[in-house]
């Protein structure tokens, strides 16, 4: 009888050891999405946190309101990374943003729903247009042109593949912003 009950406890904490792998891994894969660029980043960006929808604290629809709009999207799974390119404290922060939607044409709705933002109805200066066309890892990708605060320049890079959406926030660099958008390896 002896012997039944530590075949049982084994497996038992077979069984227990196993759900726990699983479930981190899980939990550290954000349900899909790829990876956030980490590692390797262009000259100047360090990896600075990551928000998903099991951060503590963080309202991941909040994060992403900016994709909400007159198109639906239906059930989306997101993750942001936050990037530093200047010293803490000074500037702002750069952000790679992955969206999962449950198909492309729901992709393809967030991304339009973002281009369509009020503020970018306008030109962000007089004479220079806010989108043109750019080619980020073999992608035809949207070039947004954003301004600060201060009225600088900001760069961002908006493209949608299969039912992902990508959302690079860079910095006043083009250079810097594409490579930041290129990272992605997307």
């Amino acid at each position: 009888m002896s012997y039944k009950i530590l075949i049982y406890a084994l497996l038992i904490s077979l069984a227990l050891a196993t759900a726990a792998c699983v479930a981190q891994s899980s939990a550290s894969g954000n349900g899909g999405l790829p990876a956030l660029p980490k590692d390797n980043l262009p000259q100047g960006f360090a990896f600075l946190a990551e928000k998903n929808s099991s951060t503590a604290g963080v309202n991941i629809t909040d994060e992403i309101k900016d994709f909400y709009g007159q198109q639906e999207i239906g059930p989306v799974d997101a993750v942001v990374g936050i990037y530093t390119w200047a010293p803490l404290g000074q500037g702002y922060d750069s952000k790679i943003t992955y969206l999962a939607l449950q198909d492309n044409e729901h992709a393809q709705a967030a991304a339009a729903n973002y281009r369509s933002l009020p503020e970018y109805q306008n030109p962000p200066y007089r004479g220079v247009d806010r989108f043109s066309n750019a080619i980020i890892n073999g992608h035809d990708v949207t070039q947004i042109m954003d301004v600060t605060g201060d009225g600088s320049p900001r760069y961002l890079y908006l493209w949608d593949t299969g039912n992902l959406v990508v959302l690079v926030e860079g910095n006043e660099s083009l250079g810097q912003s594409r490579d930041l958008a290129s990272a992605t390896g997307l």
